[in-house]
């Protein structure tokens, strides 16, 4: 799925509408040329990472995690796209098959990292499956830590 400004600016509107994310997050500047990148932080390990490729939000592959990630924007709030792969465990979670899901992702609301002077992190990640969510409503919004 090729992610356009459309789709983007499509997306972060639906977030408004439904209220998972406040005006203040559409409305948020871009960092200045001179701020370190905000970072989103690795669940597993607690490392920070700027762009990742691909998000573990409960540290275990064999359930479900997000692969592909391409991200447009890398401010203040970050706007991609990727798929979210979960394990349908049938007939169990070591013989089931992972079903794909294509999504639009949107991290945001930037904290002040613990014990990483001057450094921010996205401390919540907003998923919003483009096609037929997997179960439950079409977009999601996960808290993210601040360690692994």
């Amino acid at each position: 799925m090729r992610l356009t400004r459309a789709r983007v600016l499509l997306a972060a509107g639906l977030l408004a509408v439904t209220g998972t994310v406040g005006g203040t997050v559409l409305a948020a500047a871009p960092a200045s040329a001179g701020s370190t990148q905000v970072v989103v932080v690795n669940a597993c390990n607690g490392h920070g990472q700027v762009r990742p490729t691909g998000y573990d939000p409960g540290c275990m592959a064999s359930q479900e995690f997000m692969t592909g990630l391409k991200w447009v924007s890398w401010r203040s709030v970050a706007y991609g796209s990727g798929t979210f792969k979960i394990n349908n465990c049938v007939p169990s979670c070591a013989q089931g098959k992972y079903i794909s899901y294509p999504i639009l992702t949107v991290l945001w609301r930037a904290k002040i990292w613990p014990k990483h002077a001057g450094q921010e992190y996205f401390s919540r990640m907003t998923v919003i499956f483009t096609g037929k969510p997997p179960h439950g409503p079409a977009a999601q919004t996960l808290t993210l830590p601040a360690t692994g």
